[in-house]
């Protein structure tokens, strides 16, 4: 045999062996830093904040709808939708949205945008003008 081939060879038994066994403690070590860095969980609690604002933007849009049903449309109809009516209308829409949304999102929500009051007048605004279109 000459040296060459012998060195391949055992660099191939060498490699074999060895590469197997550094690969492990490097899989090892990226996990390890992944759970260190909360990664992972940073990420799952984003969705999880996601999911609630979704789900108290859905509850603003059916309080606007609900009233624009039950009040505003009669209203509307007989010709008495004046400003006061509109205030009344925006109140009603407040009230229940405010009765819709958990107490866990009007916490989030405080924490996410600072004045969950303020972030509630918004997006009944702007979900009145959606359901004008």
């Amino acid at each position: 045999m000459e040296f060459t081939e012998m060195l391949n060879y055992i660099l191939y038994i060498v490699l074999t062996i060895i590469l197997p066994v550094v690969a492990r403690y490097v899989v090892a070590f990226i996990k390890a830093k992944i759970k260190e860095s909360n990664i992972i969980m940073d990420a799952t609690h984003n969705e999880d904040l996601s999911k609630i604002v979704e789900s108290a933007l859905s509850d603003v849009m059916d309080a606007v709808l609900y009233i624009n049903q039950i009040y505003v449309d009669s209203l509307k109809s007989s010709g008495k939708f004046d400003k006061e009516a509109q205030e009344e209308a925006f109140n009603r829409a407040y009230v229940e949205a405010m009765n819709m949304i958990s107490d866990e999102a009007k916490k989030v929500i405080e924490g996410l945008y600072g004045s969950f009051d303020k972030w509630l007048r918004i997006k009944i605004e702007s979900s009145v003008n959606m359901a004008k279109k």
